[in-house]
């Protein structure tokens, strides 16, 4: 019986030696690791842990998820995997990019006081939150699991947003496609607008043509325009160095001496609003306004997800060419 037990044991060895010749790369590394390794992420069940800190197991690919941020549409749209309900979706679907992409969405609301009654008729897998929706945490884990990220990591970086995401609905593959890609498209911009460098750029928000804002480091187009590597390396302005630079009266604006500016908002499609502001004198002292160097961008520039990444950065490149 022992020589039987010896002699089992010695083919079950060889077998596994043999079965480890056989494997693919991956399979060797899955063989050949403690724990499961970096690379070699299984399917399902899957464990992620939020903003919170919050370990949330998803057992199985979610297939409805509820969207109570203006961000994760966007996201999930590039990933191919449009929410089954969001917050704000009158005013996503504007956007250029999403116009037709959220039509089987249903609406939720405020981004910030969601309708708890539509999210639970709705019947989500998982609900997408933010720490904005902390008062409403205790409402809706009774509807379905809430998974919590940070506002500020997700806007301020959208590679970071879209790998994120892309890990709760399995789609890890298609987000490094997505970044692939879009890097690519910015190392090409950075090269055509080389000859650039040495003019000035300024990136303006208005939403209402009184109030006016020089967007800063936190916000996503400014990475765009002047990181030397995740951008196109352009020159900013100046005058501005902080993060927001809002000016209280609208004779403040005369201090943006860019060569160039970008006008991103609402302002931007309402005629009246530009006709108005082209009347001005204060507009039209401006060096950017002389020089006939104003270019229009609308609010789908801002959002922080990739798709408004890709119209801001082919809107820049377009303008500057």
């Amino acid at each position: 019986m022992q020589k039987f037990k010896g002699l089992l044991f010695s083919i079950l060895v060889v077998a596994g030696i043999l079965g480890g010749c056989n494997a693919t790369p991956v399979e060797k590394e899955a063989l050949t690791t403690v724990g499961t390794p970096t690379s070699v992420v299984p399917d399902w069940p899957r464990t992620i842990k939020d903003a919170l800190g919050k370990e949330i197991v998803i057992e199985k690919k979610p297939e409805k998820l509820a969207s109570l941020w203006y961000f994760f549409p966007e996201i999930l749209v590039a990933l191919g995997e449009p929410p089954a309900a969001t917050t704000e979706k009158e005013y996503l679907s504007s956007l250029s990019y999403l116009k037709g992409k959220l039509d089987s969405t249903e609406e939720l609301g405020d981004k910030v006081s969601p309708s708890i009654e539509k999210i639970l008729s709705i019947g989500p897998d998982y609900i997408l939150a933010t720490e904005h929706h902390e008062k409403l945490y205790d409402s809706l884990e009774k509807v379905a699991p809430v998974i919590t990220l940070k506002f500020k990591d997700i806007y301020e970086n959208w590679q970071y947003g879209i790998r994120t995401v892309a890990e709760i609905i399995g789609k890890e593959d298609e987000a490094e496609k997505v970044i692939d890609k879009m890097m690519k498209d910015i190392t090409t911009g950075r090269e055509a607008l080389k000859s650039m460098q040495g003019e000035s750029v300024a990136l303006i928000l208005s939403w209402d043509g009184k109030t006016f804002n020089v967007l800063g480091k936190d916000n996503p187009v400014y990475t765009l325009a002047f990181d030397k590597e995740k951008g196109l390396d352009l020159t900013p302005d100046n005058s501005f160095n902080g993060n927001n630079n809002q000016f209280t009266a609208f004779e403040g604006i005369s201090t943006v001496q860019a060569d160039h500016i970008f006008l991103i908002g609402d302002i931007t499609k309402e005629e009246t609003l530009m006709s108005e502001l082209n009347q001005s004198n204060v507009w039209n002292n401006m060096n950017a306004v002389k020089k006939g160097n104003i270019h229009l961008m609308d609010t789908s520039a801002i959002t922080g997800g990739p798709l408004a990444i890709e119209y801001a950065l082919q809107n820049i490149t377009n303008a500057l060419q």
